[in-house]
């Protein structure tokens, strides 16, 4: 889908533009850190409704998706108590926040007439981790 590296960060980057002005429609917080470290997770806050995102992570290509995932803990109401409370909770709101992420990532593909053979060539372009591939069929 890309040519050269300025062309994937350049399309990286507005799809990240588009996850900030959804947030902010939406009247979600995000803010970035530069001073975490690269394998500390991003966050969100519901008590503040702000996602508090890790700009320094390991993986750049996965920001927009974690965006999208932090959003949606806030848009789905997820809170720390009912997060923390059993694993089987942590799991169900971890799915819908992934699942939330995704379903943005498309409408931002289907407002921008962007398409994709399959649901693979759709996860590289947008750096959605492996451990979220078994979503990509029911997404999409």
């Amino acid at each position: 889908m890309y040519q050269t590296k300025k062309q994937k960060e350049e399309a990286r980057n507005n799809v990240i533009k588009w996850l900030m002005n959804y947030a902010l429609d939406h009247g979600v917080g995000v803010v970035f850190t530069y001073v975490a470290k690269k394998d500390d997770p991003s966050e969100s806050f519901p008590e503040y409704n702000v996602a508090v995102i890790n700009a320094n992570y390991m993986n750049i290509d996965e920001i927009p998706f974690i965006i999208g995932h932090e959003i949606g803990h806030l848009m789905l109401n997820h809170c720390k108590k009912k997060f923390y409370a059993s694993p089987a909770n942590r799991i169900r709101m971890e799915r819908a926040a992934n699942e939330f992420s995704l379903d943005l990532l498309t409408e931002y593909c289907d407002l921008h007439e962007i398409y994709f053979y399959n649901a693979l060539t759709f996860a590289e372009a947008f750096g959605i981790p492996k451990s979220c591939y078994y979503l990509l069929d029911e997404a999409l």
